[in-house]
């Protein structure tokens, strides 16, 4: 793994920086949990009343609803929320019959609000005007494109490769060939940066694209993982090209 110090003729190679969304850009668990909770508020469900508390009520929940997302082959994203809010609701012994508007409310509202990761706006704003930036994620068009438009971030793209719209999911090296041919860039040319190993690392390293980890939980690395560059913080980014 190179030095941070030691990068200035390397990182002299890139045109373009392209990154993760979730967990890289945006904060895929704080919007998620506070969608959940809003949906409660929008159906007027109170914890209160019942006597639970917000954090008991996303525990049950994000157990559920993982369990259920292992069947999105099967359900569509509205029925997997929809049965996570019935099997929660149901563990804790609240009763109600909005299990549906608590779906349908917890999508309105995750899909049109965003939490951005520390640093994310003067990190653009910062690499926009030197590098051509781009967006790899997987996920649903609906989804990932409001949600960087509710961020004030998607105007900093000059392309946004959502995995719905081309058939191909990460760590699968055809959207990394698909995005790279609409940059119309070789790897050598491009800066990979992400927070999971399974999809972003091990897809990045399919194509020979220098990957630069965005460890922000600080994890151990196995001794085989060898990202180019690591950092938990996404402005160290910017010690990469100064």
């Amino acid at each position: 793994m190179t030095n941070l110090f030691e990068l200035d003729k390397i990182t002299m190679g890139y045109s373009a920086i392209i990154f993760d969304l979730d967990n890289t850009l945006l904060n895929f668990e704080l919007c998620e949990r506070q969608a959940i909770l809003d949906a409660l508020e929008v159906c007027a469900i109170s914890l209160d009343l019942h006597e639970i508390s917000e954090t008991t009520f996303l525990q049950v929940f994000e157990t559920y609803n993982s369990q259920y997302w292992r069947q999105r082959d099967v359900f569509s994203p509205h029925k997997i929320i929809e049965m996570s809010y019935q099997s929660t609701l149901a563990h804790l012994k609240i009763k109600t019959d909005k299990t549906n508007h608590l779906s349908q409310s917890f999508w309105h509202i995750f899909n049109n609000s965003a939490i951005t990761e520390p640093d994310v706006d003067e990190v653009l704003t910062f690499l926009a005007p030197s590098y051509r930036l781009a967006v790899i994620t997987n996920g649903f068009v609906s989804a990932q494109v409001p949600r960087m438009k509710a961020a004030g971030i998607d105007h900093f793209f000059q392309e946004i490769v959502v995995s719905e719209a081309i058939g191909f999911a990460k760590p699968s090296p055809e959207i990394f060939h698909h995005t790279l041919s609409k940059l119309d860039l070789k790897p050598a040319q491009v800066l990979y940066v992400g927070d999971s190993l399974n999809h972003d690392y091990a897809g990045a390293m399919q194509v020979n694209i220098d990957f630069c980890y965005y460890n922000r939980k600080n994890l151990a690395l196995a001794p085989e993982v060898k990202p180019k560059f690591m950092i938990n913080k996404l402005l160290k980014l910017l010690e990469l090209f100064k």
